[in-house]
C-alpha cells in the first residue's frame, strides 16, 4: 500500500513537472492565479500521499522489517518521506494563500 501511494506522490510531481512546461508559454496570458491554483493544489495532494505512505509504513514497520532477511532498519528514505511531507505541505498552502492575498 505504502508502495502504491509512493508511485501516486511521484506521478503527482511528474503532472506538476508538465503543468509548468505547458504553461510557460501562457505565463504571461492565463488567468491571474490559475497556475499558482492548480500547483498548489497538486502540491496538497503529493504531501497528502506521502504522509499517509510514511505513515502506514511507521505502524507496519515491525512486520515489514521482520521479512527482511538481515533484519533491516528505517533508512534514510524514511527520514526523507517525513521531511518532505512538510516541505510540500507549506509549499501548497503558501501558493494557494499567495493567489488569495491579491
Amino acid at each position: 500500500m505504502s508502495l502504491l501511494l509512493l508511485v501516486v506522490s511521484a506521478l503527482h510531481i511528474l503532472i506538476l513537472i508538465l503543468l509548468f512546461v505547458a504553461t510557460l508559454d501562457k505565463l504571461y496570458t492565463m488567468r491571474r492565479g490559475g497556475l499558482f491554483y492548480a500547483t498548489g493544489l497538486c502540491q496538497l495532494c503529493t504531501s497528502v500521499a506521502v504522509f499517509t505512505g510514511a505513515l502506514i509504513y511507521a505502524i507496519h514497520a515491525e512486520e515489514i522489517l521482520e521479512k527482511h532477511p538481515r533484519g533491516g532498519s528505517f533508512g534514510y528514505c524514511f527520514a526523507l518521506a517525513w521531511v518532505a511531507f512538510p516541505l510540500a505541505l507549506v509549499s501548497g498552502i503558501i501558493y494557494i494563500h499567495l493567489r488569495k492575498r491579491e
